[in-house]
């Protein structure tokens, strides 16, 4: 596994448990090491374009937390770390007054990790259906996943809410994206944010920005969206990471 360099300056102290995706992964030239490191199979954990596999994911994650954890904390990579996002983001927002100890998990290792999408429920909210060329950022999901977005009208469609913020919708929820205009900082636990420097923004830096400053750290490494390496790198990663952990528990 490419945490192997990063686990091996943590462990026997640290404990790891993976879970792996079951969404074939979508390959491409901005991840060459990620896709060479490994001959077998790569996976993500949903299909972005899927409202109800997204949060069907969630769930099952978090149904692995509640029976196997609790965790002191949640480390993931690309779309890993956008779920472990969610996931934190989604218990911080229905348990607003608990302590952190009270929750199951402490604190965040994002790799490389995009905003996580905003999902809830429509609640008979009216909805205004647009052309998704008005809708740049959403746009950029069918881009990714080179796909024609008229080939998931049946399952998503672009619309604004009423209170104007364009979004995906199906029949019972709306999808957008954390954004910290709209949110602010949502993501108020410890979080350590590994970015690659010249990565696009939304693999790693706007997700750092939607996270509570004064709880948040950043790391720059030089492999755009590929996994950092190297001895010095991970060193500098799990040095971040043990400080952070003492903060949080």
């Amino acid at each position: 596994m490419q945490t192997a360099g990063i686990r091996s300056q943590l462990e026997p102290e640290y404990e790891f448990e993976f879970v792996e995706g079951r969404w074939p992964h979508l390959e491409g030239n901005w991840s060459l090491h990620t896709v060479d490191f490994s001959k077998s199979n790569l996976y993500g954990f949903y299909n972005m374009l899927d409202i109800e596999d997204i949060l069907a994911t969630e769930n099952e994650l978090r149904q692995v937390i509640e029976e196997h954890g609790p965790f002191d904390g949640l480390l993931g990579y690309s779309q890993g770390g956008s779920m472990a996002a969610q996931i934190a983001i989604r218990l911080l927002m229905e348990n607003p007054y608990a302590t952190p100890q009270e929750l199951p998990i402490k604190f965040l290792i994002l790799i490389n990790s995009a905003v996580p999408p905003f999902i809830m429920p429509l609640d008979g909210q009216e909805v205004t259906y647009i052309p998704i060329e008005e809708a740049p950022k959403l746009q950029m999901l069918f881009d990714v996943f080179k796909a024609n977005p008229a080939d998931h009208l049946d399952k998503i469609r672009p619309a604004k809410l009423a209170n104007g913020r364009q979004a995906l919708v199906n029949k019972t929820h709306y999808m957008t994206f954390f954004d910290k205009t709209w949110d602010g900082n949502p993501l108020s636990m410890p979080s350590l944010h590994i970015t690659g420097l010249g990565d696009a923004p939304e693999y790693g830096q706007q997700l750092f920005e939607i996270a509570e400053p004064g709880q948040a750290e950043q790391i720059g490494h030089v492999f755009g969206h590929d996994f950092p390496r190297g001895l010095d790198m991970n060193k500098t990663i799990a040095r971040a990471i043990r400080a952070m952990a003492e903060r949080a528990l």
